[in-house]
Order: structure tokens, then C-alpha cells, then sequence
């Protein structure tokens, strides 16, 4: 090759480098043109439970990460992006089995499931956290400050009887079409007279995200993805469906995406 030609398809090359830099720029800016970096919120939930053998209490840390997203995203109606990453609190009350927490509402579970629900932010309103603002501040603006007024602050509360998620245990660990709902108000109906939930915490925390739950369920292991634990072969041969059908590998374990 003769130095021009060397020479052109340098300088072609650079031209291709600058006008892929320029379509992605345009790309992301067309797609999600965002200028407010996401913020990541790490919390832990807490939940104590009394029986006649004494306290038991099982806690798990997750991370939220909330992105502001702008241009066609936005306008598609995404004004904020959440990732959940971890796991289900654990409690052990030994004999009497596992109470497992999961990543949905109680309220809700029944009727469609995937609330990808944490209780992470419920205990702590925005008015109580409002950080620090201009008057002339977005509603974006406003939530960032509230999110960084939470993070410096790291509040700890107990949360309402409604805010607790939904709780279950197994009758089978190894099976998990032996799951059963456990209603908070009444955990002795599940695991025995005197057995009582005391508290559930949220507090918000810098502490690494949990890890092991496979440990507790280990057919997690078998998949990454999140499908049900019901499969619709396994519906049909029911004569009522279960108040748990639309649980999922995801309502006990969030990976990174």
C-alpha cells in the first residue's frame, strides 16, 4: 500500500470514528438525552418476629437504583427508571420453619403479581426529606434532592402493619409450589401459638448488598431469569386458584441486570 493510500485510509478511518461518536451522541440524546446522573439507595429491611423460644429476626440489604430519563423514553411516559437488586429477608424460627419476606405487596399479589415491592423508600416521605432546591427546581430536581437528603441522612423507621410485604413460608423448601401466604396480622396461624410478628424496620445503610438466598431456596439455582413458581400445567389441575399463582423467581431474588 503506497503512503497515500495509507494516508486516505487513515484519515477515512478517523471520519468513521467521528461519525460513529456523532450517531451515538444523537442516539442517546434522541432516546434518553438524560442530564441527571442516576441515584443508587441501598436499605435494609428488618423483621423480628416473637415466640415462645424468644426473638427471632432475619434482615437483607437491596439496592435501588433510579435513573431520569429524558427525550423519547421520556416521552413515552418513563419519567423514572428503578433496577431492584437483592434478595427476601429471611427469618428462622427454627423448628417451626422459615418466614420468608418477598418483592411484592400483599394487597396486590393476588391480582397480578411483579410489584417489585421493597418497602425501601415507604417509612421516609418526601416532605419530611426534602433536601435542598431552588424555587425554580423540576419535579425531577425536587426528587434528587429528596433522594440525596435520604442517602446523607440514612433514616431508620418501623413500618406499618400494610406496609410490610408480603410474607410466606414453604412446606417443602426443595418444592416451590409448596408455598403458602402468611398473614403478618396472625403468623400463629402459620407457625404456631404464640409466634407474633414484633417489627419490621426499614433503615437506609451503605452496607453491601445480601447475598446466599439459594442457600435457603435452592431452586433458585436453576435459573437467572424469573419465571413462576406455578407453571399453567400446574393451575389447571387446581379447582380455585392460589392467592400466590403470580409469584416468581424475582419476588425472592433480584440480580443485576
Amino acid at each position: 500500500m503506497t503512503p497515500r493510500a495509507k494516508e486516505a485510509l487513515s484519515k477515512f478511518f478517523k471520519l468513521f470514528l467521528l461519525l460513529a461518536a456523532v450517531i451515538g451522541a444523537l442516539g442517546w440524546f434522541v432516546l434518553d438525552g438524560s442530564t441527571t446522573p442516576p441515584r443508587v439507595l441501598r436499605s435494609r429491611l428488618t423483621i423480628s418476629v416473637e415466640t415462645p423460644e424468644g426473638e427471632r429476626s432475619g434482615s437483607s440489604v437491596s439496592q435501588i437504583k433510579i435513573s431520569f430519563p429524558g427525550g423519547l423514553t421520556r416521552a413515552q411516559g418513563w419519567g423514572l427508571m428503578k433496577r431492584l437488586v437483592g434478595e427476601a429477608v429471611v427469618v428462622d424460627l427454627g423448628p417451626r420453619g422459615l418466614l420468608f419476606s418477598t418483592f411484592e405487596r400483599r394487597l396486590i399479589l393476588s391480582r397480578s403479581g411483579g410489584d417489585a415491592y421493597n418497602a425501601a423508600l415507604t417509612p421516609f416521605p418526601q416532605e419530611a426529606f426534602r433536601g435542598e432546591y431552588p424555587s425554580t427546581a423540576s419535579a425531577d430536581e425536587q426528587y434528587v434532592a429528596y433522594l440525596d437528603e435520604i442517602s446523607r441522612r440514612k433514616p431508620k423507621a418501623t413500618l406499618k402493619l400494610e406496609d410490610v410485604p408480603a410474607l410466606v413460608r414453604f412446606g417443602n423448601r426443595e418444592d416451590p409450589t409448596t408455598v403458602a401466604l402468611v398473614d403478618p396480622a396472625d403468623l400463629a396461624a402459620s407457625f404456631g401459638p404464640g409466634v407474633y410478628l414484633k417489627r419490621a424496620t426499614v433503615e437506609i445503610t451503605d452496607d453491601p448488598i445480601t447475598h446466599g438466598i439459594e442457600v435457603r431456596l435452592p431452586w433458585l439455582k436453576s435459573s437467572r431469569v424469573s419465571p413462576t413458581l406455578f407453571s399453567q400445567t400446574y393451575l389447571r389441575t387446581l379447582q380455585k386458584l392460589l392467592p400466590v399463582q403470580h409469584l416468581r423467581f424475582a419476588d425472592f431474588r433480584r440480580l443485576p441486570q
